[in-house]
């Protein structure tokens, strides 16, 4: 689905408030940043995750991206353990500019929150809001 003229494919699930991306998998879950959010980040040049095979909760920085105008830190609702990190993404950041939804970040395999978690179609309100802010 297109918002505002970012792109947001529908098959994945989205977590708007940190505009992260998340694919489901039973119980592994794979993450990203969407196409406005690594928009609003601006170029990203550097990308620091947890180590594989730590352990997440809903409270823990799973990720951290920065930007020359901008640091984030992300969390998600899920409680597990990091499986697999993006190496090519940790060694390029800028990928995540180019291609945010071939760029993952991290795998976690655990118990994900789905319900705080929304389909495009749910989100897509919150997302023409960001982008119309961002968009001038």
């Amino acid at each position: 689905m297109q918002v505002e003229g970012f792109e947001f494919p529908d098959e994945l699930y989205y977590y708007p408030e940190e505009h992260v991306w998340v694919k489901i998998e039973g119980d592994m879950v794979t993450v990203g940043i969407t196409s406005l959010g690594q928009y609003m980040a601006g170029k990203i040049f550097q990308v620091t995750t947890k180590n594989k095979g730590e352990k997440v909760t809903p409270k823990s920085v799973i990720f951290t991206l920065e930007s020359a105008k901008w640091i984030g830190k992300f969390r998600l609702p899920v409680e597990g353990e990091i499986v697999d990190i993006n190496d090519e993404v940790v060694k390029n950041p800028t990928l995540i500019n180019e291609k945010p939804y071939d760029a993952w970040i991290v795998k976690i395999k655990g118990d994900i929150k789905k319900e705080k978690l929304l389909p495009v179609s749910e989100a897509v309100k919150i997302f023409e809001n960001d982008a119309k802010r961002v968009i001038r």
